[in-house]
């Protein structure tokens, strides 16, 4: 389908603001990247009221706790935030987090790993697979029923299907059961078929997605092998429902990955967002509709009776 008109009039506004930066020589510097992730909160609707929010630390990493109904006992849902492994923090995507306690009615625990170039791969990788593996026990006075899910967007979706191809390696476990992937990245070696299509004007470009990885990866590290795309892939995988934007780079990487997973036996659905650019969540206000529409597809897959 066409692109949405509410992204179309705001990539009208925003490409040209874009060349003009780049023709004046602005250079991206982790701090810019960070702010503006952070400037998307603009588009945010008034904040979900969940009913008991907290912070904590497990495993030396600071988390947040989202309690919709404190007492009953829930399933939790583990949340590892985007932003290129460089932006975004607890507070960037608090309002996304209480979206989906609010639309699950269950626990959610986010996940504030440490970011790259600062702390490059795998650190922050590993920093979530620690609070994955604590999150039974660390949830001190928070009542689950120990089934976990997760949820991930973009470059946090890289790290959740990273810790799936460890696992599929024999190097890790997981207790994930069910897990969504918002518009993920799922290789390193940018090949895909729409990084070309969309490498420039539709928001998220060819040449940023570069240089998030330039800087998230030390010299010499094999892309390829880090890539999720790259597998390996097997039937005892979490069952994943991938939500790809239709005008984003990262779209034909995620639909490799849904083949190539299902090709293998696992329970993996596509779901194409049409109409929707990279980050469309941070949208709220300029696409209501299809907001409230994406929580209740995140809502129905999590909760369904499977």
């Amino acid at each position: 389908m066409s692109l949405h008109p509410a992204f179309q009039a705001y990539l009208d506004e925003l490409n040209p603001l874009v060349e003009q930066a780049v023709a004046a020589g602005f250079q991206p510097t982790p701090e810019s990247a960070r702010a503006a992730l952070a400037g998307l909160n603009e588009f945010a609707a008034p904040a979900v009221q969940i009913a008991r929010v907290t912070d904590r630390v497990l495993e030396g990493v600071p988390v947040r706790v989202y309690e919709p109904t404190p007492g009953a006992a829930t399933d939790l849902v583990y949340f590892i935030h985007g932003g290129g492994h460089m932006a975004g923090d607890l507070d960037v995507y608090d309002f996304q987090c209480r979206r989906v306690a609010a639309a699950t009615q269950m626990v959610v625990v986010s996940v504030d790993y440490a970011r790259a170039p600062e702390a490059p791969y795998p650190q922050g990788l590993e920093e979530c697979y620690r609070v994955l593996q604590a999150l039974s026990a660390g949830v001190d006075g928070v009542a689950t029923t120990g089934v976990i899910h997760a949820v991930a967007d973009s470059g946090g979706g890289a790290k959740l299907t990273s810790i799936a191809q460890r696992v599929a390696r024999g190097e890790w476990t997981s207790p994930i059961s069910r897990q969504v992937l918002l518009y993920p990245s799922l290789d390193y070696t940018m090949s895909g078929e729409s990084m070309h299509t969309f490498a420039t004007g539709h928001f998220l470009s060819a040449e940023r997605v570069g240089w998030y990885f330039d800087n998230y990866f030390p010299e010499g590290t094999d892309r390829l092998y880090a890539s999720p795309m790259a597998g390996p892939f097997n039937d005892s995988m979490p069952q994943t429902l991938v939500i790809a934007a239709e005008y984003d780079p990262l779209f034909s990487e995620a639909v490799t990955y849904v083949d190539r997973a299902v090709a293998s036996g696992a329970q993996v659905t596509l779901q194409v967002a049409g109409g929707m650019i990279h980050a469309y969540a941070f949208f709220e206000t300029k696409i209501p509709e299809e907001i409230e529409a994406l929580y209740v597809d995140i809502a129905a897959f999590l909760t369904s009776e499977r």
